[in-house]
C-alpha cells in the first residue's frame, strides 16, 4: 500500500490530499456558519437578505453589507481553490468544472440558506455517485439536472426557503 493513501473499506481509497480537502471544507463550513449566525456582520447580512428596505430604515448601511458579503463569498471561493490545489492542477479555469454543480446545489438547497446548501450538496453528490457507474459521467449530470428541475417544479423555493422570501 502506498504511503500517501489510506484504505477505508473495501476498494474505497482516500488519499491524504482528499482527506485534507474534506476536513478543510468542514472547518470552513463551521467558520462560515459561525460568522453568519453569531457575529454582527452575519446579523446584518441576514437582515439585508430578508428585507433590504427595512434594514436600511433601521440604519444598516446596505451597500456596505453588500460589499462585505461579496468579499466573504470571494474569500470562500479562494479557500475552495486552496483546498483543491493539492488535488487538481492550478490554472485560471480551475473552478469552471464546478460552476454548474455549485449553481444547482445552491438553487436546490434554497437561495440564502447554509443548511439547505449542505444538504443539497450531499444529496446531489450521492445521487451522482450512484448513477455515474450505470450511465457514465455525462449522463449522470444530465439525469441529476433533470431531477433537480422536476423537484423545483414541485417546490420552487428549494429545500429550505429564507423566511423573508416565502410568499
Amino acid at each position: 500500500m502506498d504511503v500517501r493513501r489510506h484504505l477505508l473499506m473495501g476498494d474505497f481509497i482516500v488519499t491524504w490530499n482528499r482527506l485534507f480537502a474534506i476536513v478543510f471544507a468542514v472547518l470552513t463550513l463551521a467558520l462560515t456558519w459561525f460568522v453568519l449566525k453569531r457575529t454582527p456582520l452575519g446579523l446584518e447580512i441576514r437582515a439585508v437578505t430578508q428585507n433590504r428596505a427595512m434594514a436600511g430604515c433601521l440604519g444598516i448601511a446596505t451597500r456596505r453589507v453588500d460589499m462585505m458579503a461579496f468579499g466573504l463569498g470571494s474569500g470562500l471561493a479562494g479557500l475552495a481553490g486552496l483546498a483543491l490545489c493539492p488535488i487538481y492542477n492550478v490554472n485560471p479555469q480551475m473552478g469552471s468544472n464546478f460552476i454548474v454543480d455549485s449553481f444547482m446545489v445552491v438553487v436546490l438547497g434554497g437561495v440564502g440558506t447554509l443548511a439547505g446548501t449542505v444538504i443539497a450538496s450531499l444529496g446531489v453528490g450521492q445521487v451522482n455517485v450512484l448513477i455515474e457507474p450505470l450511465y457514465g459521467a455525462v449522463a449522470a449530470k444530465v439525469i441529476v439536472l433533470l431531477m433537480i428541475i422536476a423537484f423545483l417544479q414541485w417546490r420552487p423555493e428549494g429545500l429550505f426557503a429564507v423566511k423573508g422570501r416565502r410568499k
